[in-house]
């Protein structure tokens, strides 16, 4: 147990002759590298360490969905085998990369077992990179009280000598943030950098503290300082990867006043937070785009549209605070989870017409039937019509189920 624990890295801190830190080599490590060796690897005590490494590579890229799938077939496999020690570091990772994706139901859930499979008290500052993903995903959907209930747990000494007690920092500022608390969160984030840089281990594709850090200072009416941080993250190579960037760019944008420029930034923003799998940070970027455009007066009603598919997406997330931060007023249910169809052959009955791909479209926004008819001069029964086809092409429930690239894309095309 005491092995597996300490497999996601708690060593990673320690540069090898060369200055290249172990997180170093699985932050650059490509995907399609990582996934040939989860193809050719079985998962025994000799081939254990490399495994989990792999799936970190695939965690930390810019398609972290294909994380997901190996991490809960490793997960599975540990669980069949009887060794709890392993189930806890592959339910961690998948726990991690659910939350990456949006998933924060799913997230919480496989956070959840990882800590079950801890013994009470045990698993070290392992137990931390469980934790940080339940404070995430609790604050995300608005549990707020069981957030701070993990959050307000003293910490162990030495935590913060290990990557998963950075993790749980972070998470702790974040749900700061949430809670209207940057002052706090300012601090959580800058001994996050403080430690990352003494350390040579200073790579936002992991902890992205710099942008945190200026969410916080913009919250505190300090733009310039923002902009400051938000720039050195921009110089660094790790901000050529899609999530960096895109995290980047929404920080600065809300730093400049021209409106013009800040609608280019938050478009830049939402496309490279959409190329990263980042479902929850896009339906962020998406809200003040939306906003943005509002405000501006040149486009309000894309503004609007933009601004029910973010909130669309943030429902499809299960991220409640975000919901009611975008749409106060907007009624709010249980959302089902997001059914993926599995890709295939494309058939005539099941592509969509263009007039079907229009109404879609719309519908993905946000748009109700009666705004649909009025855009596209049809009748609200054409539209009802047209969507009840959009559906079963796509062999989906309902328009929440709509695809969210069909919003992004109306977004990304008026750039």
């Amino acid at each position: 147990l005491t092995e597996a624990a300490e497999l996601l890295g708690d060593r990673d801190e320690e540069d090898d002759e060369q200055g290249v830190s172990p997180l170093d080599l699985v932050i650059d490590t490509g995907a399609t590298t990582a996934e040939r060796l989860l193809r050719s690897a079985t998962l025994t005590e000799a081939t254990l360490t490399a495994v989990v490494q792999a799936v970190r590579s695939l965690l930390l890229c810019d398609q972290p969905e294909r994380a997901v799938p190996w991490s809960r077939t490793l997960l599975e496999d540990a669980e069949r085998r009887g060794a709890p020690g392993w189930a806890a570091v592959f339910a961690t990772l998948h726990a991690q990369a659910l939350l990456r994706i949006g998933d924060l139901a799913g997230a919480s859930s496989f956070a959840g077992r990882a800590l079950e499979a801890l013994p009470e008290g045990g698993g070290g500052t392992f137990r931390y990179a469980a934790l940080a993903v339940l404070v995430g995903a609790h604050s995300a959907m608005g549990h707020y009280t069981e957030a701070s209930r993990q959050c307000d747990r003293p910490l162990p000494h030495g935590l913060l000598d290990s990557l998963h007690g950075l993790a749980f920092l972070r998470a702790r500022g974040l749900h700061h943030l949430t809670g209207n608390q940057p002052q706090a969160a300012l601090t959580d984030f800058m001994a996050i950098g403080r430690i990352m840089q003494s350390r040579g281990i200073d790579r936002p594709a992991f902890l992205p503290w710099r942008s945190d850090a200026a969410q916080a200072l913009q919250r505190l009416g300090k733009p310039q300082q923002a902009e400051r941080l938000v720039l050195q993250q921009l110089a660094l190579p790790d901000a050529r990867r899609p999530w960096v960037r895109g995290l980047s760019l929404h920080r600065r944008a809300l730093s400049v006043g021209s409106s013009r420029q800040r609608i280019s930034l938050l478009e830049q923003a939402v496309d490279e937070l959409h190329r990263s799998g980042d479902r929850l940070a896009t339906a962020q970027a998406m809200a003040d785009l939306g906003q943005t455009m509002q405000a501006d007066g040149n486009a309000p009603m894309k503004g609007t549209a933009t601004t029910r598919a973010a909130w669309s997406l943030a429902r499809q997330c299960g991220a409640t605070a975000l919901c009611k931060e975008i749409l106060p007023d907007a009624p709010l249910s249980d959302p089902a989870p997001e059914r993926i169809v599995e890709p295939g052959p494309e058939r005539p009955e099941t592509r969509l017409s263009s007039s079907e791909q229009r109404v879609a479209t719309l519908a993905a926004q946000g748009l109700t039937n009666r705004e649909i008819s009025t855009k596209l001069y049809l009748t609200v029964s054409t539209v009802e019509q047209h969507l009840t086809k959009v559906y079963r092409k796509l062999r989906i429930n309902g328009r929440a189920d709509l695809p969210i690239d069909l919003a992004l894309g109306a977004v990304q095309a008026g750039k």
